[in-house]
């Protein structure tokens, strides 16, 4: 997508993301990361507005977050006074940070790096951030489900209009959309440009990068497998012994 960066995508969905995504909650995610983190640090890549993050630390988790946004990270410090989250700004390809995590959680970040060389790269760092007890927690959406090419209504009130126009490359496995939203007689255009991975491709690159997979799930509650209709899969790796 010409003009596209990195840091686009939440450059300019930053001052309504919470809004646009209000109805989705973040309980059984946090549930899931604390019992991983059994005490230990937390790294999160795409940390955004802090939605995961700061009930992670009102949990008493020690949560550290990487975004490529400002603005983004401008949203969680708004809403973290206290600075509960230590937030960095950065690439999480080359993950400018120190130290190792118990858990490093990633909610639909990956897919946000452009290529297969630059998704392989962040692992590969992962792993090198990662405890030796540590897991990596990495949620991703299904492509089988996930691509939707042409115009979809999102939602539509009687004030507010939100629609989704989206083209897919599959030789390059890139999917291209523009979140519009009308309202209140504006018009605002959101694109998103991601690289999806099928669940084999992702786990052969964390193997790759010295992670295996442990678990699969279909939701964050641990209820429900993965399966093809599944809309994302929730997938937990482990450093592999060497």
């Amino acid at each position: 997508m010409q003009g596209y960066q990195q840091s686009t995508y939440g450059d300019r969905i930053a001052d309504i993301y919470d809004r646009v995504h209000s109805n989705w909650t973040p309980d059984d995610t946090v549930d899931t990361v604390v019992e991983l983190a059994d005490g230990g640090p937390v790294l999160e890549l795409g940390v955004g507005t802090g939605r995961v993050a700061l009930p992670l630390a009102e949990r008493g988790v020690k949560v550290t977050g990487v975004d490529i946004s400002e603005p983004m990270l401008a949203q969680l410090r708004a809403k973290d006074p206290d600075g509960r989250v230590e937030t960095v700004l950065g690439d999480f390809i080359d993950l400018p940070v120190t130290g190792r995590f118990k858990v490093v959680l990633v909610v639909n970040s990956l897919l946000q790096l452009a290529g297969a060389d630059t998704q392989q790269q962040c692992l590969r760092n992962v792993a090198k951030h990662l405890a030796p007890d540590g897991v990596l927690v990495l949620e991703e959406a299904n492509p089988a489900v996930f691509i939707r090419p042409g115009l979809e209504i999102l939602r539509m009130t009687s004030d507010e209009l939100h629609l989704l126009a989206a083209q897919y490359d599959p030789v390059h496995q890139h999917y291209f959309a523009q979140h519009v939203i009308v309202r209140d007689g504006e018009t605002r255009l959101n694109p998103m440009a991601l690289r999806l991975t099928s669940t084999c491709e992702l786990d052969l690159m964390c193997e790759l990068a010295g992670m295996r997979l442990a678990e699969r799930w279909g939701d964050w509650a641990r209820s429900r497998p993965f399966l093809a209709e599944s809309r994302s899969h929730i997938s937990l790796y482990r450093p592999v012994e060497r």
